[in-house]
């Protein structure tokens, strides 16, 4: 099983986070998009555990205006929903950026999507 970890950079729950990596099974693979917060602590975490993990980080190569930047974020989206069979979001209270974007995505194809 291949599960999608996002999360918003704005969550300071660590502990959260780890707990759920744990309740993983042995033959999860972890898809993050290396973003700090969520994304970094379930990677480390499960790597810690053992686990296979993927790592999507977006391409800013020559990115040279903002809406560029968003757009190559929002492709890398596309790639963690493309490579995950569901999806565990770690959403802030007000519920912007790419973790909701992650969301509608992985809704659209059909995902599963679990909302901590």
């Amino acid at each position: 099983m291949r599960i999608g970890i996002v999360g918003s950079r704005r969550r300071t729950d660590r502990g959260t986070v780890e707990a759920c990596i744990t309740e993983l099974t042995p033959d999860t693979v972890v898809v993050t998009g290396g973003a700090r917060g969520p994304d970094h602590w379930a990677e480390q975490a499960a790597r810690a555990r053992g686990l296979g993990v993927v790592v999507h980080d977006p391409d800013l190569r020559e990115v040279r205006a903002r809406w560029q930047a968003t757009r190559r974020y929002y492709a890398r989206n596309q790639v963690i929903v493309d490579g995950s069979d569901r999806i565990i979001a770690f959403v802030a209270p007000e519920r912007t950026g790419c973790s909701e974007d992650t969301i509608r995505r992985a809704v659209r194809a059909g995902k599963p999507v679990e909302v901590r």
